[in-house]
């Protein structure tokens, strides 16, 4: 644990932080007082860092089940006056909409700030999706931070604004931003905070289809209050007098800044930030007025240059307005400073780049494996040897995602978060086969538990394998519902059996013949079967709790021939080949025992202790 009071976003003095630690500055500086979450990458340091600090700089703080329950809570304690953060990855955001599309209408009374961190170019994500809609869709004020900086401002800002529109603030920083360190200026830590007190008003806070019917009115006053407030703030900077005009937000604007300084061409340029949603006409307006042509850099949607050429059209000002539209700019993925000075330098016919590129070789493939010694790793093992190769797998989001592809190949299908279950019954239901899911401890608090009651009421023909590894490790090791609170934690298996579950079971998967016989009781059984594999986290268990080792294995090389069995079956990333021997490597293995099991020929063996 971080000793909190040395934690550099409790500094007074310049620092240097990441986009994550500046947002939580600017809302400590902002004097926040009620903080929820769920992990997700790449916001996971958002939650980390105020769960490290949080007694010292006395603010609640939890870990939320899932996103929805996080935007409830954090909107609950904005009613009371409280100041409220909740943070989560694009993914989250869409599984909170349902509280989310309301609390407009509502209205907050605190500053309440959404921190929902966005992934072009799908990094850590298996779909990239664009947060700026929110504005236009669900009439959220959407700032977009360019620089850690930017994140930290913005986030100081939004309190404040978020109290005099009552609308929540969706704070939208991507990848780049959320990672990246940039110096920041912190100012000092207020010594008051937001008196804290709920008053009824049952007419203001209960939306009953007449109230909300006047919350909508009320709502595009706030819309437009908010536009005249974001109109009045430092979000939308100009530089340059040139009559080449350059429109950029997020993180690209920093691109573009770059690349306008590198080729010596700001005489030609002026450059505007998008730093907000909604955009001011005015801003869009008097740019369009000063200059001959307009280039638009945004990454995912053309957001930025709809908003142009539509103010283009009403002001009259017919220039040409290029972008993704005019297929200058791709519509997908993330961009590159390259990328920009590439289109930058054939819109002002500056020719080739002279740079020399540099040969780099290819470096050799890095998927994701499972960790050595992880208990997932050989729950899937177990399942495949029972189900076999034609049974269809259904995964979730998490380390159990990392069952796909060979050598351990127990993952066909993969959605989203709790999904794996419902997935699973309809598959079962339409092929009349049974069907093996898996979800994990923390996914099926999130989202599994509705899913398994619904196949629990159709008495669907699958078997749920829910992997419990004590902890959300794969966003990093942030706790789940059932982490370190012993007898007090809430019980997987009362949970299965309260729904309605009959056929359940919990085994250690390291116990071989216990799991194997669960699996194939499952195998024969009819309707939902549940196997809960119960082990811990190594790394997670071995930073709580180092352990005194059960040493390492070693496979015996006159017995050894090769036959690489203990690869094709496991993957396990302790198990190295050099100069055509099978070597284990000491300081990766755990030492679980599963290539041991798995040897035909008992080359394996735990290593002698020194």
């Amino acid at each position: 644990m971080i000793e909190n009071h040395r934690h550099p976003v409790l500094r007074e003095d310049t620092a240097c932080l990441t986009g994550n630690l500046a947002i939580v500055r600017g809302a400590l500086e902002a004097g926040v007082q009620f903080v929820s979450g769920y992990p997700g990458t790449p916001a996971s340091e958002v939650g980390d860092t105020f769960s490290a600090i949080a007694d010292t700089a006395g603010i609640h703080f939890e870990y939320s089940i899932n996103e929805k329950i996080s935007v409830e809570t954090a909107f609950a304690a904005s009613l009371t006056g409280a100041r409220s953060l909740c943070s989560m990855k694009h993914l989250g955001l869409n599984f909170a909409g349902d509280p989310a599309a309301t609390i407009p209408y509502v209205g907050v009374k605190g500053g309440m700030v959404i921190v929902s961190a966005g992934d072009p170019s799908m990094i850590t994500s298996p779909n990239e999706q664009d947060q700026r809609h929110f504005n236009g869709f669900l009439h959220y004020p959407v700032f977009d931070p360019a620089t850690p900086s930017d994140a930290l401002e913005m986030t100081r800002f939004a309190f404040p604004f978020s109290e005099e529109t009552r609308l929540p603030v969706l704070l939208r920083p991507t990848t780049r931003i959320c990672h990246s360190g940039g110096m920041v200026q912190p100012r000092p830590l207020p010594k008051t905070r937001n008196n804290i007190r709920f008053e009824k008003d049952p007419p203001r806070y209960v939306p009953t289809p007449p109230n909300a019917r006047r919350m909508r009115k009320e709502l595009t006053g706030r819309i437009s209050l908010a536009e005249d407030l974001l109109l009045g703030s430092d979000f939308f900077p100009r530089t340059g007098t040139g009559k080449t005009g350059i429109v950029a937000g997020g993180v690209v604007h920093a691109y573009a800044s770059r690349v306008i300084e590198e080729l010596g061409v700001q005489e030609r340029i002026s450059l505007l930030k998008i730093g907000a949603y909604p955009i001011p006409e005015m801003i869009l307006a008097d740019f369009l007025g000063s200059v001959e042509s307009a280039l638009v850099v945004e990454e995912l949607t053309p957001i930025i240059e709809e908003k142009l050429i539509i103010s283009a059209f009403r002001n009259g000002r017919m220039i040409p307005i290029l972008g993704k539209k005019s297929c200058h700019f791709p519509l997908e993925f993330e961009y590159s400073p390259d990328l920009v000075e590439s289109v930058l330098r054939k819109a002002l016919d500056l020719g080739e780049s002279p740079k020399k590129s540099i040969s780099i070789p290819e470096l050799p493939p890095r998927p994701p494996v499972l960790c050595p010694g992880c208990p997932h790793r050989t729950s899937f093992y177990h399942v495949r040897r029972v189900f076999g190769q034609k049974t269809v797998y259904v995964n979730d989001i998490g380390c159990y995602t990392l069952g796909y592809g060979p050598p351990l190949d127990c993952c066909d299908v993969l959605l989203c978060m709790g999904s794996s279950i419902s997935k699973a019954s309809a598959i079962s239901r339409t092929t009349g086969e049974r069907v093996v899911a898996f979800i994990g401890d923390s996914t099926f608090f999130h989202s599994g538990l509705p899913a398994l009651t619904n196949a629990l009421q159709y008495d669907d023909n699958i078997t749920l394998c829910i992997l419990d590894n004590h902890v959300t490790a794969m966003t990093g090791f942030q706790p789940s519902a059932v982490s370190d609170r012993g007898p007090e934690a809430p019980s997987i298996e009362k949970a299965v059996r309260g729904l309605g579950a009959k056929n359940v079971v919990s085994v250690d998967p390291f116990d071989s013949e216990a799991s194997v016989e669960a699996l194939k009781k499952a195998r024969a059984g009819t309707g939902v079967n549940v196997i809960i594999f119960n082990s811990p986290c190594v790394i997670y268990e071995e930073k709580l709790r180092p352990r005194k080792g059960r040493g390492s294995y070693d496979i015996d090389q006159e017995l050894c021939d090769g036959c690489t069995l203990c690869v094709r079956v496991l993957g396990c990333p302790a198990i190295t080949i050099e100069e055509d021997k099978y070597l284990i490597d000491p300081d990766l293995c755990d030492g679980c025992d599963l290539c041991a099991q798995v040897c035909n020929r008992n080359a394996i063996h735990r290593k002698a202790k020194a």
